[in-house]
């Protein structure tokens, strides 16, 4: 191979990188808004379909009139007075309805990625599931006995259902693990590692992106 033919393929190879690594970065800064918001869709969708007052959809949350005092109520003990605001069967299918969501949507991307693993699919496949880390703080905090004030929704369906909270936090670290292995092996490995580079800086970004610059502004 003459020295001009290595030199052009050199630079078509170096192109195509840089190519390939715009396309998982643009993918993965749009899968953070896109895995938040379908989460609190799933939520919001219910609370229309049981009829709460006051329904709307923020950058990181879906609320309703009472929801605040509702929650002060059931951690306070006073079950009754939180079954007077709103009924405590709809508000947990509320709650667990952001939880199905994240979960179907990630199951989703894991089914798609088998046959085409776009990039967008494995994105919001790995970020999807991210939630479910908020858990990890928790766990010292059940371990040592003290009472548990965090506004994720696995603490307040335990404090609603009575399920064990360590029980919903590990099953939920579990289906994280899976799924990122999952679809990590799904990355083709001639460029798994530009690609998986590419996409935590994409995460990174868009996490950066949508919490600290757009969200809050679009969805206040």
């Amino acid at each position: 191979m003459s020295s001009v033919e290595s030199t052009f393929t050199q630079s078509v190879r170096i192109t195509s990188t840089w190519r390939l690594a715009a396309t998982w970065i643009g993918a993965s800064i749009i899968a953070v808004p896109l895995g938040v918001l379908l989460h609190e869709l799933g939520h919001l969708l219910v609370y229309r379909l049981f009829g709460f007052q006051g329904v709307a959809l923020h950058y990181t949350s879906a609320t309703h009139t009472v929801e605040r005092t509702f929650w002060q109520l059931i951690y306070r003990g006073d079950v009754g007075a939180a079954a007077s605001l709103s009924p405590l069967w709809k508000v947990g299918l509320a709650t667990a309805s952001g939880i199905a969501v994240t979960c179907v949507v990630t199951f989703v991307c894991c089914v798609v990625a088998r046959k085409s693993p776009h990039p967008l699919v494995i994105a919001l496949g790995i970020f999807a599931p991210v939630r479910f880390l908020s858990g990890l703080a928790t766990i010292p905090v059940v371990l040592s006995g003290k009472p548990v004030r965090a506004g994720t929704d696995e603490a307040h369906l335990a404090a609603l259902t009575g399920i064990p909270l360590l029980l919903l936090i590990f099953a939920g670290l579990l289906f994280l693990a899976l799924a990122w292995i999952w679809l990590v092996r799904r990355i083709p490995k001639d460029h798994r590692w530009v690609s998986l580079g590419s996409m935590v800086c994409g995460l990174a970004l868009g996490i950066f992106a949508y919490f600290w610059l757009i969200g809050p502004r679009l969805l206040p």
